[in-house]
């Protein structure tokens, strides 16, 4: 078996070998003939080509048999014509009155033209090779082309008519030219463009003039053909006219573009064109609109669709104009990096509106064009703070008005600065809160939007004071008489960031204890050590007046249970000099509030705690009930599974309180099952839902704040769900792959027996 397999891969071998050399030895003879064959098929293909042209040209009957190829163009003066085998030869024979013919396609570099003669382009390309194919220096050039099969061209870099010389097109095409300005014809100051036939297209100008260009003092008289297809980057895509113009027959200029929109006949600011029974299609354009044109046309357009041309074309004599075409509707929007205050002037919110018009032919209307005013809604009086509606009506240039609005958000005006005066009429004592001299202080504030206004120490007071309503400065008071003998005392006044001094003069106070203001405590708690501090009960003593607070009973540290107490608050000074002190001792309430509330379940895994935050009174009973058994287990994000679900509830007498204005804090003690759990609190919802709740975690407490207290929650831990599904997937994969091996092997049992060696018998 072996033997076989190597015989036949040695015969295949051998084959591949001999087909190889027969290649290599006929592969040159094939290509040598196959040159050979092409070069006769060439040879042969050119002697055809010259006949076949010569009963072309006989068939027409209208076209003299081609010239022979080393004449490229004749001259004829005089009568007599001869031929030159080269272009520069025909020029340098092409002079007053002479006419040069072209016999072929010609490139050349600039021609200069400084003689009256004719160029018949003879149905063949003039094309120029760098700059302008034909200069007009002086004389008039007539461009001709006198071919019946017509297709004569002017290409490559067009012509250009200096001052002093003229240029006549008749006929041929002036095409695929590129410049800066006037790409087809450019004629500068004091020269003379006169067109009564041929095609000015296909011309591309990076500046102005695709088709022709006319500087000021150039003239441009034309009277047929056809000025078409042309493109400028700026304007006028097929004339940009400085000079004057001339139209009259069947003279067309259509179809240009200029800035990637239609621009046919740009007039520069200023110029008219002179008509005189103008039958053919020209689109203008200019700068602004007005007189264009005088005389007899029925052609005429507007290259922007926001003009018209009125009166529409006449067959009498009139004076064409360019008209805004008028004006449909309006759109506003407002855009200012200054802040609108409501004391700002509607018309000082011109500055950042941007406006835009559409006129009743669909497309933009001028915005310069476009007069405008503003206005508040009808029964609007004034700018408030906040999103204002601004009405704008707009007037066209034909006195047409269109209406829009847009929104302005406005905005409270901003203290800057402000001053004090203190006119003192009453008598300031050492213990006087410095409040006391508000009544006799003036606070006048300095706002950003330039208006001064009396401010107060309340939103409500500055109101009053300035009568406006979007005004929210207030000032405060600083400083201090306690500590100062008669004289003078300095205070602060603050408003926002600005800060002024007034002075105020002191005086000595007989103190009487009937004067201070004592005040029921209600922050004491009942857990932990405390002390009863004089200023719970007093908060406002004089400077050098002192407190003493004793309990009935005595003492004023312990540990107290929840109850009211009696109080009494003793005084005395510590400057005989400054104070002299009347009056006994004052009592007051003591109110001992619980610190928290507790709860434990019944098998003692979890202990629930409602800490005190803003005062839990005592009348409150706290409920938290075990409702694990007795509500539906929720299903719970991921893999979490509920364990525990507990209800938290207050009640207040026999009334259930459902929310507090106030938090509480629940501490959730975690032992037992949950001890070294990952666990997750939820709130259930009615709906059946449930909502995570943020809780920190410390040691074996979860915390939470609530407010809502008629509430379930459910404690879960992580069932691990993830670490199953992993394993799931890595057991089907497995599977999967073993399916995959036990199919190949099946598949492939036969081959694997044939090649495995068998043993002997």
């Amino acid at each position: 078996m072996r033997t076989e397999r190597k015989r036949l891969i040695i015969f295949i071998l051998f084959l591949a070998a001999l087909a190889a050399a027969l290649f290599l030895l006929f592969a040159p003879s094939a290509q040598f003939a196959a040159a050979e064959e092409q070069g006769e098929t060439t040879e042969t293909g050119g002697e055809g080509s010259g006949e076949s042209s010569g009963e072309s040209s006989g068939e027409t009957g209208d076209e003299p048999a081609p010239p022979s190829a080393q004449n490229v163009a004749s001259v004829t003066s005089g009568g007599g014509t001869v031929q030159y085998p080269d272009f520069s030869s025909a020029l340098a024979a092409w002079t007053e009155e002479s006419t040069l013919t072209l016999l072929t396609d010609v490139s050349t570099e600039t021609a200069e033209i400084s003689v009256s003669c004719t160029l018949d382009l003879n149905g063949y390309t003039l094309e120029g090779r760098s700059g302008r194919t034909l200069r007009v220096t002086a004389g008039t050039l007539t461009l001709t082309d006198s071919s019946s099969r017509g297709g004569g061209e002017l290409a490559g870099g067009g012509v250009r008519v200096e001052g002093g010389g003229a240029f006549i097109l008749e006929g041929g095409y002036i095409t695929d030219n590129t410049a800066e300005d006037g790409a087809g014809v450019f004629v500068s100051v004091g020269g003379g463009f006169t067109m009564t036939g041929g095609t000015i297209m296909g011309n591309t100008a990076t500046g102005t003039g695709g088709g022709v260009c006319l500087l000021g003092g150039s003239s441009f008289t034309m009277t047929g053909g056809r000025i078409v297809d042309n493109k400028a980057s700026e304007i006028g895509g097929g004339v940009f006219a400085a000079g004057s113009v001339s139209l009259s027959g069947g003279a067309s200029i259509s179809g240009n573009t200029a800035g990637g929109k239609t621009g046919n006949l740009y007039l520069a600011s200023e110029k008219r064109i002179s008509v005189n029974s103008l039958s053919g299609r020209v689109g203008v354009s200019s700068a602004e609109g007005g007189v264009f044109a005088t005389g007899i046309a029925s052609g005429f357009f507007s290259d922007s669709s926001a003009y018209d041309v009125s009166p529409p074309n006449s067959s009498s004599e009139v004076t064409f104009s360019l008209v805004l075409s008028p004006l449909s509707r309006v759109t506003a929007s407002f855009v200012s990096s200054e802040n609108v205050f409501p004391t700002t002037a509607l018309d000082a919110l011109k500055s950042g509106v941007q406006l835009s018009g559409i006129n009743k032919n669909g497309t933009e209307y001028p915005v310069s064009k476009i007069a405008f005013e503003l206005s508040l809604p009808e029964g609007v009086e004034r700018l408030t703070v906040g999103s204002n509606e601004i009405v704008l009506t707009a007037t066209g240039d034909g006195g047409e008005r269109a209406e829009t609005s847009f929104s302005v958000e406005v905005v409270a005006p901003s203290l800057t600065s402000i001053e004090t005066e203190f006119a003192q009429t009453m008598t300031v004592y050492f213990d006087s809160p410095v409040d006391t001299i508000a009544p006799g202080l003036t606070v006048t504030g300095q706002f950003n939007d330039g208006i001064s206004r009396p401010i107060g120490r309340t939103p409500e007071e500055t109101q009053a004071l300035s009568g406006e309503d979007y005004i929210t400065a207030v000032y405060s008071i600083e400083g201090s008489f306690a500590s100062h003998e008669n004289g003078a005392v300095t205070v602060s006044v603050q408003a926002g960031g600005a800060l002024s001094s007034v002075e105020v003069h002191i005086s000595k106070h007989t103190v009487d204890t009937a004067d201070i203001l004592v005040e029921d405590a209600v922050e004491v708690e009942r857990e932990g050590a405390w002390g009863v501090s004089p200023e719970a009960f007093t908060p406002s003593l004089p400077a050098g007046v002192l407190s003493e607070v004793s309990l009935s009973g005595g003492g004023t540290v312990g540990n107290l249970p929840a109850g009211t107490y009696t109080v009494e608050i003793a005084f005395y000074v510590t400057d005989e000099n400054n104070y002299e002190l009347v009056g006994g001792p004052r009592t007051a309430t003591l109110t001992v509030y619980y610190a928290s509330l507790t709860v434990t379940s019944e098998d003692g895994s979890v202990t629930y705690t409602v800490e005190r935050e803003g005062g839990i009174p005592l009348s409150w009973e706290l409920l938290i009930e075990d409702v694990t058994d007795s509500v539906a287990a929720p299903k719970l994000d991921g893999g979490m599974e509920a364990r525990q679900i507990f209800s938290v509830s207050l009640r207040d007498g026999g009334r259930i309180i459902t929310e507090l204005d106030t938090p509480i804090t629940v501490r959730i003690r975690i032992d037992g099952f949950f001890s070294n759990k990952n666990v997750t609190l939820y709130r259930l919802a009615e709906d059946g839902g449930h909502i995570a709740v943020e809780t920190t975690r410390e040691g074996d407490y979860l915390i939470f704040s609530i407010t809502s207290v008629q509430t379930q929650y459910a404690v879960a831990y992580d069932a691990g769900f993830g670490v199953y599904l992993a394993l799931t997937i890595v057991f089907g994969v497995l599977c999967v792959g073993g399916a995959v091996l036990l199919v190949w092997y099946f598949k492939h049992k036969k081959k694997l027996d044939m090649t495995l060696p068998k043993q002997e018998e």
